[in-house]
């Protein structure tokens, strides 16, 4: 491929094109940054006003997209945002339920056999909170169930094992007393 050097339009410096593009009226500016500046007018980058909350990495964002920030911090990219909600992320943003599985875990295990109450499955076990509410830890309201069993408490497929949780929850309140 044959190149020549050209002068760019906004910026004034060298750069090799390609013939070809020079013959098709192309090849009058060294970037895309140039061919933007020079057709918006703008000639000179745009001041760095934030600092990612995660990688501390300075950028720019319009002041309106600042005020969109519900919590008031502000990142580069996607990727930096997702890390920041993560477990060991930046507390603020975190779900208000992250950090709380690991111990409603342990205390259902403690408790009860690691197995799904309706068909015994042992491999991949989930744990129900009866009464829905994720900040009652108590063993009586922690029901073990495969993801699948789990699915249908929380569907219009409930009454497929309402029965089962029932009774094994009122075994277990009786045999605990």
């Amino acid at each position: 491929m044959k190149t020549i050097t050209k002068q760019c339009l906004h910026c004034d410096s060298g750069f090799e094109a390609s013939l070809r593009e020079h013959k098709r009226g192309n090849a009058k500016y060294c970037s895309k940054k140039c061919v933007y500046a020079h057709r918006t007018g703008v000639t000179k980058p745009k001041e760095l006003n934030c600092e990612c909350a995660q990688c501390g990495t300075r950028f720019y964002k319009t002041p309106s997209r600042m005020k969109k920030s519900k919590s008031g911090l502000l990142f580069c990219t996607r990727k930096c945002k997702d890390d920041a909600q993560k477990i060991g992320g930046i507390k603020a943003i975190m779900p208000s339920h992250y950090g709380t599985s690991t111990s409603y875990r342990i205390i259902c295990w403690k408790h009860h056999k690691k197995e799904c109450i309706v068909c015994g499955e042992d491999k991949i076990v989930a744990v129900h909170h009866y009464d829905h509410d994720h900040h009652n830890n108590d063993p009586s309201n922690l029901i073990p169930l495969c993801p699948t069993h789990h699915q249908y408490v929380h569907s219009n497929h409930k009454n497929l094992v309402e029965e089962q949780i029932e009774e094994w929850r009122n075994n277990y309140l009786t045999s605990d007393s």
